[in-house]
């Protein structure tokens, strides 16, 4: 049987949240290929508060179509997490029930939103470790975990030496320096943190893994949206089999 979440009475505040993550969507869309996700997210939208109430499983349709907005849209990482703090601010007036999720991805790209709570964030999942996709990670509320590799491996590693891994990466959607913290394989000697590649659709700071290549060139792994980073000692923690 799946867990059943209450529904959150949509108030006049509530209304006022809807309103402003409208308005900033709006504002922020520049492509004309975004025409159909703004339409969906509008229908998803208005048949959720059609009954002055919103379910978790309503919340997360409507998350669903925010970030396609996002990423097809031609929007801004400063507006692309200024989005998803809406997001938030309505997930937390909607008064759910805080549980710590544990939310693992697909073989193919996926879309992760938790919610309030302690939650861990795993897009690449188990069996193909990330590669060939670009999953979104959005922890909202709560100190999260963002996995980017295990004890065993780099995730979004495609394994070729002469590439820089631009079609698998992880993407940080909310990540929050007070609070949150990305996991990464290895230690940090085998990392570096530096600016995207030119013409990647989307903005912030790039997470490269560099252990074991001699070609000299960096594989894209993970990407933290709209936030620059420069030390990988505030914010990340290392796994690794041996030790290290």
């Amino acid at each position: 049987m799946s867990k059943r979440f209450p529904q959150a009475k949509i108030s006049e505040a509530q209304k006022q949240n809807f309103k402003t993550l409208f308005d900033d969507l709006k504002a922020s869309v520049d492509l004309p290929p975004s025409d159909t996700s703004l339409a969906a997210f509008k229908q998803d939208l208005l048949d959720a508060v059609s009954d002055r109430v919103l379910t978790k499983s309503e919340f997360k349709t409507i998350v669903k179509d925010v970030v396609e907005i996002v990423e097809s849209a031609g929007v801004t990482a400063s507006e692309a997490r200024t989005i998803f703090y809406d997001l938030q601010n309505i997930a937390q007036a909607s008064r759910w029930p805080k549980t710590n999720d544990n939310a693992t991805g697909t073989t193919g790209s996926d879309i992760l939103w938790t919610g309030l709570g302690q939650d861990t964030l795993n897009g690449a999942g188990s069996d193909d470790a990330g590669a060939d996709e670009i999953d979104y990670l959005i922890g909202g509320g709560g100190p999260d975990t963002f996995i980017l590799g295990d004890a065993t491996q780099a995730f979004y590693d495609d394994k070729q030496l002469l590439t820089a891994g631009l079609t698998d990466y992880g993407v940080v959607v909310d990540f929050n320096l007070q609070q949150d913290k990305i996991q990464l394989h290895g230690s940090a000697s085998d990392y570096e943190l530096a600016v995207l590649p030119t013409g990647l659709n989307v903005t912030g700071t790039g997470i490269y893994y560099t252990n074991g290549n001699q070609s000299g060139v960096k594989e894209l792994v993970g990407v933290v949206m709209g936030v620059t980073l420069t030390d990988l000692s505030a914010g990340f923690t290392f796994v690794s089999s041996t030790p290290v």
